[in-house]
């Protein structure tokens, strides 16, 4: 993952700063569905280790026009993830 994309605690989160373009990430597709699985069991980890801790919270943002995908990334990216731990809200 680009380094431009983590957000350190305690700081304030400039989200139009963040670059959005695809170009940012890897072109090696193995590569990266590698990294993604990788990445996606550290957050199964790091849930239970959240709902043991019960004092902080993960928010996760997708933005994207209708049929961006939004629906089938939330079910990739938290496939693992214990359902009870997770609440999906559609805002506009």
């Amino acid at each position: 993952m680009p380094q431009t994309h983590l957000v350190e605690p305690d700081k304030p989160v400039d989200l139009s700063a963040i670059p959005t373009c695809a170009e940012m990430f890897s072109d090696d597709r193995p590569a990266a569905e590698r990294e993604f699985r990788q990445l996606r069991d550290e957050l199964v980890e790091l849930q239970r280790r959240l709902y043991a801790q019960g004092t902080q919270r993960l928010l996760v943002v997708f933005q994207a026009m209708d049929a961006g995908g939004k629906d089938s990334t939330i079910r990739k990216v938290f496939r693992g993830v214990n359902p009870q731990g997770v609440r999906v809200y559609s805002f506009k």
